[in-house]
């Protein structure tokens, strides 16, 4: 059974590639139908409203919240920018806007999230990740009630895997299956778009981070965190549509902090205590600022870089804006 399972999660993994770790703003299982939404702010003003007031006044509070595009500059180099994206395929997306175009074309480097793996390379990527999905003790049978499990087996089973594979997966894999992006999406998402217009530009083409530490970081937030954010995906599944619309709407109104804690209001019985969301912040986003600066200060130093990463890595005191002034830099919002 469990080089079964092994096997099955591998080939699930290839068209689960990790776009954004536990991305409500993509989460979508099969339906029918067109994906049209609309926002929850709305509703949640109606039926939360003084949770969603203290989520919106704390993101226009955050440090670096009015831009998802920065100019980064320091004497004696070429400046270079930072755009904070959105990991999903929408209509409204399909654009770059003048200034993001003008930054890449005008860089000699781009770097995004993740690297582009080769083939070859993507399926050793998958061999070392085997362990990190597949858990011997069925946590979700002892996490999720019997109508959540049902939830997560008709996910992985609308993805074309059998429903028994819910039995042999951690937490953070079955999220996974409920987050694949809406079916009928024909769009791109928007970092395959910097990619190609980067390429279409003979731009050379980094990444920040590797598959497998994408998958590691999922793996090291503590199981119960990831449980409580898979039922709040079970719980917000029928709605996938809206999240996605309110994600976009936080986006364009640069309300980029508030993007993760929605969840919480949008879910308020999945058990996201502030201890595990912390968890969950620290390891899909704290952490991995600190990652993706390291790695990318040699970029920036020596100027005329563009780097894309999600929206999330960038506001805050802990966010890439922050750590790149304290880091002697000088950051000034473009749009």
């Amino acid at each position: 059974m469990a080089t079964t399972i092994t096997t099955l999660l591998l080939s699930a993994a290839t068209v689960l590639v990790l776009v954004s770790a536990f991305a409500p703003s993509s989460s979508y299982a099969a339906q029918p139908g067109a994906c049209d939404g609309s926002s929850l702010i709305a509703e949640l003003a109606l039926k939360r409203p003084a949770g969603l007031t203290s989520l919106l006044e704390n993101a226009s509070k955050a440090e670096n919240s009015q831009a998802v595009l920065w100019r980064i500059e320091r004497n004696g180099t070429s400046p270079s920018f930072v755009l904070g994206t959105l990991h999903i395929a929408h209509s409204s997306l399909q654009e770059l806007s003048p200034a993001i175009k003008s930054a890449i074309a005008a860089s000699r480097v781009v770097a995004l999230e993740q690297e582009q793996l080769s083939r070859g390379a993507y399926g050793q990527v998958m061999a070392q990740a085997g362990k990190l999905m597949s858990a011997r003790d069925k946590p979700l049978q002892r996490m999720l009630d019997e109508s959540e499990l049902k939830v997560v087996e008709k996910a992985i089973s609308a993805a074309g895997y059998p429903e028994d594979l819910a039995l042999g997966v951690r937490p953070w894999v079955a999220t996974l299956f409920l987050a694949g992006g809406c079916p009928h999406e024909t769009h791109e998402p928007m970092d395959l778009i910097v990619a190609n217009f980067a390429k279409s530009h003979g731009k050379q083409i980094l990444g920040l981070e590797t598959l497998l530490e994408q998958f590691e970081t999922l793996a090291a937030i503590p199981d119960e965190a990831q449980a409580a954010w898979l039922r709040a995906s079970i719980e917000m599944n029928d709605r996938a549509d809206d999240v996605t619309v309110t994600m976009l709407e936080l986006y364009r109104d640069r309300q980029i902090a508030a993007s993760l804690d929605i969840m919480r209001e949008l879910a308020p019985n999945a058990g996201l205590t502030d201890a595990r969301m912390q968890d969950i912040r620290h390891g899909l986003i704290t952490d991995r600022n600190m990652r993706m600066a390291q790695r990318g200060m040699p970029l920036f130093e020596a100027g005329g870089a563009f780097v894309a990463v999600g929206a999330t890595h960038l506001p805050g005191s802990d966010g890439l804006i922050s750590i790149l002034k304290s880091n002697g830099f000088t950051v000034t919002p473009v749009e």
